[in-house]
């Protein structure tokens, strides 16, 4: 019995012994194994970087890997393409409830909390402090924008851009105003101390029509669509979106109406169409960048757009710095400094039951290589997003960007929608009162009470109202 005890022991440690023609021989080790990855993100053409640059940081990652002596070898797959976010988001939930998602999914922050309820994400760290340590690369983010990746405590995300939203203005059509060059460079620095509010921008806007500067209707000209721009004129008023003490929703009642007001004001005063809701994006862009209005809020990212697409035949960059000027988004309230909205996309990882792979931890190492001011900012200045590093500020190839650099000082003074499983809720309730007060179906009295009669329907003990 010794001695089978001990043959079977023998066969356990030393599995790898052959015997062939006499002789013993060891099996070769097995070589590198390769372990896939898979990206998704979604962006129009100037935004490739958000996928393409992980061409280059998987070569970093697999050059660190054979220095340590690990014999994995990572290889990615890129998926790319220019979906709605609903459609994004509801692929990406049926791909992950067959085990079949990406192993890193590019998505808006605000999806952490429904992603991370639904199981289909993982933390990458309990704080940020520990995410800083265990990759270096991730002390470069800029501070705050780590406040757009938690909750719970918890690191879900890692930002991969960030943008401003600000007002842009005609430069001709406020010189044929009267403006002096002197009045018109003063506007931003007027505009961040609260001295040129909402109401002055639709006086202003209201003269330019009277005076035929621009045609009824091109006054003022916000985003067509749906879309989180919108919620600026909430927080302009004194509005705010979520009490992180209790973890609740916020609705301000005074910041909604007077919300909903000012969008009703600006279709009577003659300054933006009616039924201007719905207009196509190919129009928007074309009327603004072409200067036939006078003031419109748009984002960041579409001074590429304008200047690589719209007014590529005009001189592109050139001609926008000639004939636009840009701001911070206008306070309602005087004297209140004027902000704007930031969204920063953020890449999560899967868990491996959603995904249906192993390598979690390689995907976060893929994560931080990807994090450099190198990589970064090939997608900061190609798509004209605001960079998300502490070292892009001094870095040439950045700072060298003029409309960068000219509105990097927007992130002090920018908000976050808030990580809240129920806020898509909100802004579903929001956004049906703010459409019905601008079109002239409710008064923006009625929507207001309208809406928060429906956020309190849907939202019960999850929303504060104040």
């Amino acid at each position: 019995m010794k001695r089978i005890f001990l043959l079977l022991l023998a066969l356990m440690v030393f599995p790898a012994l052959i015997f062939a023609g006499g002789k013993q021989e060891v099996a070769k080790e097995e070589g590198p194994k390769e372990v896939k990855i898979v990206i998704r993100a979604k962006g129009n053409p100037t935004e490739h970087w958000k996928v393409d640059a992980f061409d280059e940081a998987v070569k970093l990652l697999n050059e660190e890997l054979q220095a340590e002596g690990d014999n994995r070898t990572v290889v990615i797959e890129k998926i790319f393409d220019d979906a709605s976010w609903a459609d994004v988001v509801r692929s990406f939930a049926m791909s992950a409830d067959a085990g079949e998602a990406p192993d890193i999914i590019l998505g808006g922050h605000e999806h952490i909390a429904v992603y991370s309820t639904a199981g289909y994400i993982i933390p990458l760290a309990d704080s940020v402090s520990e995410i800083k340590k265990m990759y270096p690369e991730f002390d470069d983010v800029i501070d705050n924008l780590w406040a757009s990746c938690m909750l719970h405590g918890k690191v879900w995300g890692v930002p991969q851009d960030i943008e401003a939203r600000p007002l842009y203005y005609s430069i001709p059509k406020l010189k044929a105003l009267g403006w002096s060059n002197a009045k018109i460079k003063a506007l931003p620095e007027r505009i961040k101390k609260g001295e040129f509010t909402l109401d002055d921008m639709i006086a202003t806007a209201k003269e330019a029509v009277a005076k035929g500067v621009v045609e009824p209707g091109h006054g003022y000209w916000h985003r067509p669509k749906r879309g989180p721009d919108f919620y600026q004129y909430y927080f302009s008023y004194g509005g705010y979106f979520y009490d992180p003490d209790e973890n609740k929703l916020v609705i301000v009642e005074d910041a909604l109406e007077k919300w909903y007001a000012f969008q009703r004001k600006i279709v009577d005063e003659g300054i933006t169409p009616e039924n201007f809701i719905g207009t196509d994006w190919r129009i928007w862009h074309d009327t603004v960048s072409h200067g036939k209005a006078l003031f419109w809020n748009g984002g960041s990212w579409q001074w590429g757009e304008w200047a690589g697409i719209y007014l590529k035949d005009q001189g592109g960059q050139e001609y926008l710095f000639e004939n636009v000027g840009y701001a911070l988004q206008p306070s309602g309230v005087r004297g209140k400094s004027g902000g704007t909205l930031s969204h920063p996309t953020v890449y999560m990882v899967t868990t491996e039951k959603a995904s249906g792979r192993k390598g979690r931890d390689l995907a976060v190492r893929l994560l931080a290589k990807v994090t450099t001011k190198e990589l970064n900012t090939k997608h900061a200045v190609e798509s004209t997003h605001i960079g998300i590093l502490k070292s892009q500020a001094n870095y040439p190839p950045y700072n060298k960007d003029r409309f960068l650099s000219d509105v990097i000082y927007m992130l002090d003074y920018n908000y976050f929608l808030p990580n809240h499983v129920m806020f898509s809720t909100w802004e579903d309730a929001v956004w049906e009162g703010m459409q019905a007060a601008e079109i002239g179906q409710r008064s923006p009295q009625d929507s207001t009470a309208a809406t928060i009669k429906l956020l309190q329907a849907e939202l019960g003990d999850a929303l504060i109202v104040k």
